[in-house]
């Protein structure tokens, strides 16, 4: 055997034994040998190499790490201490790779290891909940992006709600949470009212369970419920409006502006409903959707001032959290199109439909 061989050479040389290459050959013996030899033999190369590890080079350690970080019979004392290394390149070989270390064992490193360290075990496959709670519970924004992004890892209801909670002002982690097809329906209730505009306009596509679409639509139902239950006698105001539009009373412009000054989005999609002969779950999503194309569309169409629409824009802005950039490029794209276009655009759409 070649390993042999080396070990024999290295023998007679009669010179000084260099630490880095007899550890270079036990490995290459180490990772030879099979059988009912090969755990006596593991256990040898872990006290050999144990012996010497406080003395070798950091190129040394890391090619060791490197080549028996994900082998099964790696001694568990010495596979803890490469994962406590100090130089991270060699602790991530075994932090997301050996098979030998269990539950205690990481359930110990997350609790004292830095967040580089955390970071590295956020991506190891199989992660179990004692594991991620303590993650979710020291981890810095990096490590709880890496855990939530980690589909193999398991999360606890606990750590879904501190996830949610820690996402607001962090939309990777949002988008992380979205992606999850274990979010549990109460964490991803309480994470959609603050998902930012692009991630809302990728819902769709994006959710990693449709149990959140209908999660989506389930909130701005109840968004309609509870403002109807705050206008009170108000709402007998609002139908009022609506009326006095289709009568011709009031104008288009004139009741959307103060739907749109008043906070009211709801009323609003309503409003677009009923001049625009459209379903009013279609309108409300339009209304509170980050993507304003549609919206553009229909407001033009339906001959919506561009004052309306400036209205309209900043009540939008005030909801979903849009910049003055964003802002005024809805109202650029508004000035740009004519409602003889946007009609046309949506008889093509609806021609195409059927």
């Amino acid at each position: 055997m070649q390993a042999f061989d080396r070990l024999t050479e290295m023998a007679r040389s009669g010179d000084e034994i260099d630490r880095n290459a007899l550890i270079d050959v036990l490995t290459d013996l180490f990772l030879a040998v099979e059988g009912s030899k090969a755990e006596e033999l593991a256990q040898v190369f872990g006290n050999v190499v144990l012996g010497f590890i406080g003395r070798l080079e950091d190129s040394a350690r890391l090619a060791l790490a490197e080549r028996v970080g994900d082998h099964r019979l790696l001694p568990r004392e010495l596979a803890l201490r490469l994962a406590e290394d100090e130089l991270l390149e060699i602790a991530v070989q075994i932090l997301t790779n050996s098979p030998v270390l269990d539950t205690e064992d990481l359930v110990d490193l997350a609790e004292r290891k830095s967040q580089d360290h955390l970071k590295a075990l956020a991506a190891r496959l199989n992660l179990e909940t004692p594991v991620t709670d303590i993650l979710v519970r020291r981890g810095t924004n990096d490590v709880l992006r890496t855990v939530t992004d980690n589909r193999s890892a398991s999360l606890s209801g606990d750590s879904f709600d501190a996830l949610v909670a820690k996402s607001r002002k962090d939309e990777e982690l949002q988008e992380a949470l979205v992606r999850r097809p274990d979010l549990p329906p109460d964490p991803a209730r309480r994470l959609i009212p603050f998902l930012s505009r692009q991630i809302r306009g990728r819902l769709d596509s994006i959710a990693g369970h449709p149990r959140l679409i209908q999660l989506l639509t389930q909130c701005m139902a109840d968004e309609v419920k509870a403002q109807l239950r705050d206008l009170g006698a108000s709402q007998t105001q609002t139908e009022n409006a609506l009326n006095a539009v289709t009568s011709g009373k009031a104008t288009l412009d004139e009741v959307a502006i103060f739907f749109a000054k008043n906070d009211k989005p709801v009323d609003l999609a309503l409003l677009f409903s009923r001049v625009g002969n459209v379903a009013e779950t279609v309108t409300t999503r339009l209304v509170l959707k980050g993507d304003d194309a549609p919206l553009v569309l229909l407001c033009r169409a339906l001959n919506l001032s561009p004052e309306a629409f400036s209205q309209v824009v900043r009540m939008r802005s005030r909801r979903l959290r849009l910049t003055g950039q964003q802002a005024q490029e809805s109202l650029k794209r508004y000035d740009e199109m004519t409602p003889e276009k946007a009609r046309a655009i949506l008889s093509g759409s609806h021609k195409a439909a059927e």
